[in-house]
């Protein structure tokens, strides 16, 4: 088991279909944290009625870690409930961002939708979207994927994610900013983004001792 000061990972969205449940689990049982960021999107709020078997056992999983080490959840745009309401729920601290250190090193963490401009700008028309998208995969499985293909697409054009959270790193003077949101999983210098639990490629981030941040995609380490 790999010991580590901070495990962070986001963008799990239990209930939806794609949520990877078996290799979140594994991450769990392989990396022993003092501190577990869940950097938002934990559950997927469009299918909260279809919670399985193995999404029930990752919320009894982490409310177990929480009496041994710290868990903290952050809001994302999937959140149902303000952060004091989801603390009740899932029996442990829910924030909407969180800043710590190792060493010498300063980090702050938050689910990274509001450095979504096209998100935020047009929130409206894209909560329309995801709910017409869910509308049409029920109907038609091989609409997923040109539909995931299209979005990914008009995002890319209208919003630079990682630049705005930079920005914001630097105005809080910190070393790193760590995000999820966008499923996108990289270390690129001071911005962190951990990926997601429901793509082809799953990913996680982790934070040693000395402050180092490192990167896991399906068990392979990248640095």
């Amino acid at each position: 088991m790999k010991k580590v000061k901070v495990l962070a990972i986001s963008d799990i969205h239990l209930g939806s279909k794609d949520s990877n449940t078996e290799f979140l689990l594994s991450a769990l049982k392989k990396v022993k944290a003092e501190t577990i960021l869940i950097v938002g999107d934990l559950f997927d709020h469009h299918n909260l009625h279809r919670l399985k078997k193995d999404h029930w056992k990752v919320l009894s999983k982490l409310r177990k870690l929480s009496k041994r080490c710290k868990v903290i959840y952050l809001i994302g745009n999937h959140c149902f409930l303000k952060a004091e309401f989801m603390s009740i729920l899932l029996g442990f601290k829910c924030l909407n961002e969180y800043e710590f250190q190792v060493k010498d090193r300063k980090f702050i963490a938050m689910h990274g939708d509001i450095f979504d401009l096209y998100f935020t700008k047009y929130k409206f028309f894209t909560n329309i979207l995801i709910k017409f998208y869910y509308f049409l995969r029920d109907l038609n499985p091989y609409a997923e994927d040109l539909f995931k293909k299209k979005a990914s697409s008009l995002a890319d054009k209208t919003a630079n994610i990682k630049k705005n959270a930079v920005i914001y790193c630097d105005q809080k003077d910190k070393d790193y900013i760590i995000c999820g949101h966008s499923h996108h999983g990289e270390i690129d210098k001071q911005y962190l983004n951990t990926g997601s639990f429901c793509e082809s490629v799953c990913s996680y981030i982790t934070i040693d001792k000395s402050g180092k941040p490192s990167i896991f995609y399906d068990h392979k380490e990248s640095r």
